[in-house]
């Protein structure tokens, strides 16, 4: 059954940890440099238009859980990773994530998603200051002058911009990569067959 549900068999379980190595390696990276991007959802967003919404939103959860126990300021953003997951899920649905027009507005919603759920978290429960690459933007421009809520949405959207584009455009670039015979056996893989493309993307310009 290829019906966009949970379809647990080898290759989607072995997905989940994937994308969640995937995810880990790009945030410790990101801490590590305190670069002003994440990059810790890359996994999140291919899981999540490979396997649908659910699972998206299952990596995303256990990522920030893995990674909250050596950093514990990952925990709250947990709410943000599963929206991101449900987002790119719903991507994939639409097959939006089958030619460029659709990854922009892939990258757009994701982008949405994360200036809506993260600032929240940054205000209310560290006080505008994580210490990560958007922190440091945040308490430069407190430093200037400006109001904390305009400082830390200011730095989301700088940061967040940067880290959601190159993040959806690198998971469309990996399912790009993966042969056909392999994407079929994921819940959502058959949206992405060249065949399943080649027609949607004439059946776009008729």
């Amino acid at each position: 059954m290829n019906n966009g549900k949970a379809n647990l068999n080898l290759m989607t379980i072995l997905l989940i940890p994937i994308g969640i190595g995937i995810n880990y390696v790009g945030g410790q990276i990101a801490l590590l440099l305190k670069l002003p991007v994440y990059i810790d959802v890359i996994g999140t967003i291919l899981v999540g238009a490979l396997a649908g919404p659910l699972l998206g939103a299952l990596t995303g959860l256990v990522t920030n859980l893995i990674i909250g126990i050596t950093n514990p300021v990952y925990f709250p953003y947990a709410i943000v990773s599963v929206a991101i997951g449900l987002a790119a899920g719903f991507a994939a649905k639409k097959k939006w994530f089958t030619n460029w027009k659709g990854v922009t507005i892939t990258a757009i919603l994701i982008w949405a998603v994360a200036l809506i759920t993260s600032p929240p978290i940054t205000v209310y429960v560290y006080g505008g200051a994580t210490g990560d690459g958007a922190g440091l933007i945040t308490s430069f421009l407190v430093a200037t002058g400006k109001e904390l809520w305009n400082a830390v949405f200011t730095s989301t959207i700088i940061t967040e911009t940067i880290d959601k584009f190159i993040s959806v455009i690198v998971a469309f670039l990996i399912i790009k990569a993966i042969p056909d015979r392999n994407l079929l056996q994921f819940p959502l893989g058959k949206i992405y067959s060249k065949h399943q493309i080649t027609t949607t993307t004439e059946e776009d310009w008729k």
